[in-house]
């Protein structure tokens, strides 16, 4: 784990261009770096999910949406042990780890992930920084922290296509046992349980529309106790009560205010950020 040690120069795929260092900057860092147990904690028990692997500069919140292991270091060292990263099923069956439309922040043409092969993509740079991640990758740093958990953010309708990509990745249950699907659809779900029995799986409100009493009902008959949901659009404190009620545990995407970040994690409401996290007080 690298933690707060500046990531070595590598020579970008292609070409003889040494890519600088990586080393983010000091104020990415908690003050008090976090101490944690080695073991893995329950899903339910974490505050913080790091969305699309939280930022390179950490408590900054810069470049969010990089999905790169560059970001996944820092928030690691800060104190992350939950994951989102955003996932596109490529033509040729890989998965990149990347948002869907964001190809022009690799230098590749808008809105073409889904026809892209592999090859296309490989050595591209976020921003001719940070290199992309395909499955293999993510599995790797699974295998190589065993106390941390993925949830899948999967993109344009090849959901369950990607759950086993990983699914045939992953060495053994110890590593697909800490992946947490969002849940897409009733086809997704179905598609899931001939897979893998995910031990953990998020219901994303975003993907299912619905009132209280509807999500209530789905939760319940899918045997799902996580929902997600939009923080400034969707969540409510009677929402909060009523889920809370049933037993069901409130994530909320994506604050970047660390005062509103800070609420609903007082609330006990689990959030999804760009890299902010609350840090240990000395």
């Amino acid at each position: 784990m690298l933690g707060r040690v500046a990531i070595v120069a590598v020579v970008a795929s292609g070409c003889g261009d040494v890519v600088p260092p990586f080393e983010p900057p000091p104020e990415a860092f908690c003050a008090t770096p976090p101490t944690l147990p080695g073991t893995l904690p329950p899903f339910e028990a974490l505050g913080f999910v790091a969305h699309a692997g939280g930022s390179p500069d950490g408590l900054l919140q810069g470049e969010p949406y990089t999905n790169t292991r560059e970001a996944f270091e820092v928030s690691y060292a800060n104190g992350y042990r939950a994951f989102e990263l955003d996932m596109i099923y490529l033509a040729d069956g890989e998965v990149v780890i990347a948002h869907d439309h964001h190809e022009p922040e690799y230098g590749l043409r808008f809105g073409t992930f889904p026809e892209l092969a592999r090859d296309d993509g490989e050595g591209a740079r976020w921003r001719g920084k940070y290199e992309v991640m395909f499955a293999e990758d993510v599995i790797e740093l699974m295998v190589e922290h065993p106390d941390i958990w993925l949830v899948l953010d999967t993109k344009i309708d090849f959901h369950a296509e990607i759950a086993g990509v990983l699914v045939e990745l992953a060495p053994d249950d110890s590593v697909r046992d800490r992946i947490v699907p969002h849940l897409a659809n009733e086809d997704h779900v179905a598609a899931l349980e001939e897979i893998y029995p995910f031990p953990e799986r998020l219901l994303a409100h975003y993907k299912w529309p619905g009132n209280d009493a509807q999500e209530l009902e789905r939760m319940d008959r899918l045997g799902v106790d996580n929902i997600m949901m939009n923080w400034d659009r969707r969540w409510s404190e009677d929402s909060q009560q009523a889920f809370e009620a049933a037993g069901y545990h409130v994530w909320v995407h994506s604050p970047e205010d660390p005062a509103v970040i800070e609420e609903f994690r007082a609330r006990g409401v689990g959030v999804y950020t760009n890299g902010y996290i609350s840090c240990p007080r000395d």
